[in-house]
């Protein structure tokens, strides 16, 4: 048996050290990178770290000098991007060894679900539609072969970028592929979802720097949220990821929409969306308050 077959079945203190450096290594590898790209911004001339960053996302570094390799600065947006899943699998690694990692393995292709997990997975899109229709976007629809080419495939709007080179597998293999299961083998699935999207949230500190009190509140929230409605989505599919990188990946593509509804670019359109996922990641707390862990699927096929 190994170590981490046995800390899923045996209940202790929670923040145990394999958790408090799951946290500390992701903390370390984006916020160090954030830091470089800071000093690197600085030296281009960027307006900010933000807007740069923004900049190396899509490989477009207009209206600045780079004082280093372009491949080099995009190179570190990804590894703060992929900060989460690196530290994740670190962990499984070394507390699991060869077992965990084929058991993250997996829940990558624990596919046969049910269709309503994959509709769930993509919830963002459905509300990113309605939001388009409230701000009247429709009537600028471009759909064409470059601007759904552009929507899926490019840097800056493709929603398979936003599924494998960002947020999505960049965070998922180690918020739920390692901390979710470990924390909820120890204490229950909404406190769980709780410690998950505050230290969510706070790691997104840098990005947020500059922005209203306001948007930080919201977006503090959001990350609670959403952290309750994944662990709804991972839980309720028996423990498959793919539902849960299908919703953050969709959750993330609004350039893909403002690229085939120009007129929604400039705008507060997201507003309605936002809010939306406000209110269902209540519905999942609820949810996930209501069900305890042996009442979940994914707990019953560890």
């Amino acid at each position: 048996m190994t170590t981490y077959q046995q800390q899923v079945m045996r209940p202790e203190r929670p923040l145990t050290w394999p958790i408090v450096s799951f946290f500390v290594l992701a903390y370390a590898i984006a916020w160090g990178a954030f830091g470089i790209l800071g000093v690197i911004a600085r030296q281009s001339g960027a307006e900010s770290t933000q807007a740069f960053m923004a900049m190396a996302e899509s490989f477009q570094f207009k209206d600045v000098s780079l004082s280093v390799a372009p491949w080099l600065v995009y190179l570190l947006t990804r590894l703060a991007d992929f900060a989460f899943s690196i530290a994740g699998v670190v962990m499984i690694a070394v507390t699991a060894g060869p077992v965990g990692l084929r058991q993250l393995g997996q829940r990558l292709t624990r596919w046969r679900i049910g269709w309503r997990w994959y509709a769930l997975g993509l919830l963002p899109v459905g509300l990113y539609l309605v939001a388009t229709a409230v701000a009247n976007g429709f009537s600028s629809a471009q759909i064409n072969l470059s601007t759904i080419g552009t929507a899926l495939f490019s840097l800056h709007a493709g929603f398979f970028v936003s599924l494998f080179l960002r947020g999505a597998l960049g965070e998922e293999l180690g918020l739920r592929g390692f901390a979710l299961p470990y924390l909820q083998a120890r204490m229950s699935p909404f406190r769980a979802s709780l410690i998950i999207g505050v230290l969510w949230g706070a790691w997104h500190i840098p990005v947020l720097i500059g922005r209203d009190m306001l948007s930080i509140v919201a977006f503090s929230l959001l990350s609670v949220g959403l952290a309750m409605l994944f662990t709804w989505l991972f839980n309720g599919s028996g423990g498959s990821l793919i539902p849960v990188l299908l919703f953050h990946a969709s959750q993330n593509w609004e350039e893909g929409f403002e690229t085939l509804f120009p007129s929604l670019v400039g705008t507060e359109w997201e507003l309605v969306s936002t809010l939306s996922l406000l209110l269902v990641g209540v519905v999942a707390g609820v949810m996930v308050w209501r069900n305890g862990r042996n009442e979940w699927g994914a707990d019953k096929r560890r």
